[in-house]
């Protein structure tokens, strides 16, 4: 904080007057702005920080966009170095806030401000400062449309952006302000609350390349759906409530329409598996569901009705529990399958066309249900407790709706229609002319990348006033088909102004497939280029993995292609549904991005994140910092295991002592608190889910699965206590660890199927389930007795017919793990090889998050690029050459290469005191490898092959004569030199 408090200096947090915002702006943007003198510098310094985004402009030049996340009592700002932007005489700064209303997974929801501090040194030596304070100015950015629908439940909401509606030349020096731009509101100096402790940015700024579409995927026309009805109802399910919880909820939206003919429609529901299910009355009869899921995880449904010629009362009645409250239904005509026009409304209003009923308590659900029967609006009109839904609450636009239910006309483009169709594949001045269709028709171009990217969308067009230009990224075909991402809004709306213009993203996305759909054009549109801004941790490609196998070798590169994407301000699960720091998730990511592109700083980071939750939870969360404040057990363990192994990897002592209170204090209330007394078993009240598996590890169960996490986090703290002269604490894990164990064995093992039992159910029953996942892992941490080790081993190559099996490549890196333990190479080798070789056959350029088998097989996965399916790109460096360390920080290193049926390899691997490479051949000569170590590193080879003698083996440069280890020929290494060794 004194470090904060020096580079913020006299600068005031500053905000704005909040009562001028709309109620249900859930988001929105508010510009600041400075103008000042300045004189001609050797250096200046911009320190900046927002709550809850900042982007930033000098004198019209983008500068950057921040802050990376973080808690609110925590908060971090960012430095830029800005002398190249400034001038002598008048400049001018501009900041754009962005305002949450709502928490998300990456943000809990507080009090917007910005804080700025420019600071320099003229040539004479005068030190020269400008910091934000009452004299800035601000104002609402009407451009973005608000309300707009939610991105996903664990994101904001989509973009809207109106550039008819800009303020040219506000981010300029010289820009005259009115009398609608204000004097920006004092909220107090660096330290104040919330933000009462200020850090740098802890990690480098993220990468901003540039990504163009490698052609495009089709192209054609399509007739645009009628409008949905689309509105959020969180303000009247859940006033006063912004968390990003699962939340159980009561409601009833209504409305009339008038029919001038009996229709027979359909009703189309969005998600009813993280959002909300809606039940559908009609003239107060219940309508049954459909559920129309098909091969799309998130729980698709609709309603089929027959409604005569007239009035009818519409109900949804709004129950259950839901992480979202987006409400959009959208109809169609059954018979002919088409788009159709329901219009809403309340007869004698006119503020609006829906009215909403609320459970005053949760416990008053009966009222909801009871207005449901209600079969006339005259009647429901006269019910106490109705609210008006006004025009202005419901969504501005809804563009998934009219991506998803638009018609496709036809599949290519008359030549009177489109010229240079391609043209906006790069970034030359030629550019893509499209001409104008009819009313209610769209064109539509899907752009195709050649890998899965993430970042923000930009493009540069030439358009007519009010054109419509409609953004939608996905993630895959299958099949043929798009796989529509129906439980997300991964879209963007553009209204254009007259003439070129440029428009960079706000908002971060995940996709590699980027549709347009143009409308409204009254003319012409010329699309100069469309393009993705890469924004990810920098990854340079410090380590490597090659070798004979090219399957291998593109299984690697996907592997590193999608730690890469994951790896954002934080290791996130994916760029696109979530962009959620889930620690569990980031326990395989962390070593992956270490070793391959030098992420340490973002592997500490990501730790002390997670530390921090135990501010507010007597154990770490499950994805941190976030407005859902939940602990899911395996994911908190798995948080104090990969603090251990960051020490044994990069020699961190400091590091590993900072994080060690936090780590005694989870193991400890675990201890203190989740011990069942009867087994001396840990009987976790939190989520258990360890992989998306029919396994039985229910809450508040005793869950096998969990103690052997916990056992082996004991394990690995000891470890941490020894090096810290722990004594006692050190004692005591061993011994809980030994209690632990020794129950599992006791309370878990079942006799007759000789495995491990998933749980002890709350009434005390031993699970019927038996599964993969768990015997592996009692293997893994050395649960088992000697005596059951056999039956464990058996397990990972041939597991019993009816035990649930391992579902997710997440799952698959434990069972790696096991299988590099227990000396399974050449299966572990095979694993790699069918799992995520099926990726690579389906085209795919990143790992999934699932396999087929969850879902329908037109539907394999929900996420096509998810960090924690990196495993490859961690174990074939590690067994195929064989790199690993001995001592920690590397200051000794290993090297047993294996050839598993392979004829060379080589790579790299990132590691604290320099790379450490080597290469490997095999043939009818024997066997060479070739090593390089850093400057003061020691290491030893170790030869796969076995000669009788050490005269078959020949020794350059460095390397000691070969002695025996365990009955391995080994050769000590050190320092720089690259030695070969030839086995006869």
């Amino acid at each position: 904080m004194t470090l904060a408090l020096t580079d913020f200096g006299a600068a005031q947090w500053i905000g704005f007057d909040r009562s001028m915002l709309s109620i249900q702006e859930t988001s929105s943007y508010v510009c600041f702005r400075h103008e000042f003198q300045w004189e001609p510098m050797n250096e200046a310094l911009l320190h900046i920080t927002a709550d809850y985004r900042y982007t930033v402009w000098l004198n019209g030049h983008f500068i950057g966009q921040g802050p990376v996340r973080g808690w609110t009592q925590e908060w971090f700002y960012d430095t830029y170095e800005v002398e190249a932007w400034l001038r002598p005489g008048i400049n001018a700064i501009a900041v754009l806030v962005h305002v949450l209303n709502t928490s998300t997974f990456q943000y809990i929801a507080g009090k917007p401000g910005l804080l700025a501090r420019l600071s320099g040194r003229s040539l004479s030596g005068k030190p020269l400062e400008v910091a934000s304070g009452q004299d800035w100015k601000w104002r609402r950015h009407f451009s973005f449309g608000s309300p707009t629908p939610r991105i996903s439940s664990q994101q904001a909401y989509a973009e809207h952006y109106d550039a008819g509606l800009e303020l040219p030349g506000w981010k300029l020096p010289g820009f005259v302000v009115n009398e609608e731009w204000r004097e920006a509101l004092p909220l107090g100096t660096a330290g104040c609350e919330p933000w009462i402790k200020l850090r740098p940015r802890d990690i480098p700024l993220l990468t901003e390349d540039e990504a163009y579409p490698a052609g495009i995927k089709s192209f054609g026309t399509v007739t645009l759906p009628e409008p949905a009805w689309s509105m959020d109802l969180r303000q009247w399910l859940l006033p006063g409530v912004v968390n990003a919880s699962p939340n159980a909820v009561c409601g009833l939206v209504a409305t009339t329409v008038k029919l001038d003919r009996p229709i027979y429609a359909r009703f189309c529901f969005q998600d009813r598996t993280s959002g909300m299910n809606v039940k559908l009355y009609v003239d107060g009869q219940p309508v049954t569901s459909r559920d129309v899921s098909g091969s799309h995880w998130s729980g698709l449904y609709d309603y089929e009705v027959h409604m005569d010629e007239g009035e009818h009362l519409l109900s949804f009645l709004i129950e259950g529990t839901a992480h979202d409250y987006h409400f959009q239904v959208s109809f169609h005509e059954i018979e002919s399958g088409r788009s159709i026009a329901l219009e809403p409304r309340l007869p004698g209003r006119s503020d609006g066309r829906f009215v909403f009923f609320g459970a005053s308590l949760l416990e008053d659900s009966a009222k909801p249900r009871s207005l449901a029967a209600v079969g006339s609006w005259k009647l429901l009109s006269a019910c106490d407790g109705m609210q008006i839904i006004l025009y202005e609450q419901e969504h501005v636009s809804n563009v998934f709706h009219q991506m998803t239910d638009a018609v496709v006309l036809s599949r290519s483009l008359a030549g009177d229609q489109v010229q240079g169709l391609y043209n906006s594949c790069g970034g030359n001045a030629d550019y893509t002319l499209l001409r104008d269709l009819d009313e209610g028709k769209a064109v539509r171009i899907i752009y195709e990348f050649e890998q899965m990217t993430a970042g923000w969308i930009e493009f540069e067009i030439w358009a007519e006033e009010g054109a419509i230009v409609d953004g939608y990224g996905f993630e895959a075909y299958q099949g043929g088909n798009i796989v529509h991402m129906h439980s997300m809004h991964n879209t963007l709306r553009y209204v254009a102004r007259k003439g070129w213009q440029r428009y960079r993203s706000f908002i971060q996305r995940g996709f590699r497939y980027w549709v347009i759909q143009a409308s409204n054009l009254s003319g012409e549109l010329k699309i100069r280029f469309v393009r993705c801004i890469q924004r990810t941790y920098p990854s340079p490609r410090i380590g490597g993995f090659r070798c004979g196998d090219e399957r291998l070798n593109r299984i690697f590169e996907m592997s590193r292609r999608t730690a890469q994407l994951c790896s954002d301000d934080a290791f996130v699960d994916c760029p696109t549904y979530e962009q959620a720091f889930w620690v569990g998730d980031a326990y395989v990511m962390s070593g992956v991005q270490a070793t391959l592109a030098g992420a340490d700083p973002l592997v500490r980071r990501s730790l002390r994140l997670a530390a921090a939750s135990m501010n507010r939870s007597p154990v770490v969360e499950s994805q941190v910092p976030s407005g859902w404040e939940n602990v899911l057990s395996t994911w908190s363990v798995l948080w104090s295991i990969a603090c251990e192994e960051y020490y044994g990897y990069w020699g961190d002592a400091a590091f590993a002592e900072e994080m060690y209170p936090y780590l005694l204090k989870q193991i400890r209330y675990f201890r203190d608190e989740c011990v069942d007394e009867g087994t001396g078993l840990i009987r976790s009240p939190f989520w258990n889910l360890l992989d998306w598996a029919a396994m039985d590890c229910p809450d508040g169960a005793i869950v096998t699965h969990v103690n052997a996490w916990f056992a082996e986090s004991c394990r690995r703290i000891a470890q941490l206590a020894d090096l810290f002269g722990h004594k006692q604490d050190a004692m005591e894990l061993r011994a809980l660890r030994a209690t632990i164990i020794a129950g599992i064995n006791v309370q878990l093992w079942s006799g007759e199927r000789q495995a491990y039992a998933d749980c002890i159910h709350k009434d005390g029953r031993l699970s019927s389930v038996f599964s993969e996942q768990t015997n592996l892992l009692c293997y893994l941490h050395d649960v088992a007795l000697p005596e059951r080790q056999s039956a464990l081993l058996s397990y990972l190559t041939e597991p019993p017919v009816d035990f649930v099996r391992c579902a997710t490549p997440f799952m698959r890196y434990f069972k790696l793990q096991a299988l590099e333990k227990a000396g399974m190479l050449k299966p572990l080798v095979q694993e790699i090889q069918d799992t995520w070789g099926y990726m690579l056959e389906q085209g795919s350029t990143t790992c999934w998050e699932d396999m087929p088998g969850r879902w329908s097989s037109a539907y394999p996965t929900r996420s096509y690029c998810h960090g924690w399916s990196v495993a490859p790109a961690h174990f074939l460096p590690r067994i195929i050459l064989g790199i690993t360390p001995i001592e920690a920080g590397f200051k000794k290193v290993r090297i047993a290469p294996q050839p598993i049926g392979l004829h060379w390899a080589e790579g790299k691997l990132n590691t604290p005191e320099g790379l450490v490479e080597a290469r490997w051949t095999k043939g009818e000569g024997g066997f060479k490898v070739d090593v390089r170590l850093p400057r003061g590193v020691l290491g030893e080879v170790i030869l796969p092959l076995a000669p009788l003698t050490a005269d078959g083996i020949i020794v350059s440069g460095s390397g000691t004569p070969p002695f025996l280890t365990a009955g391995k020929w080994t050769i000590s290494v050190q320092d720089e030199a690259s030695i070969t060794i030839v086995s006869e």
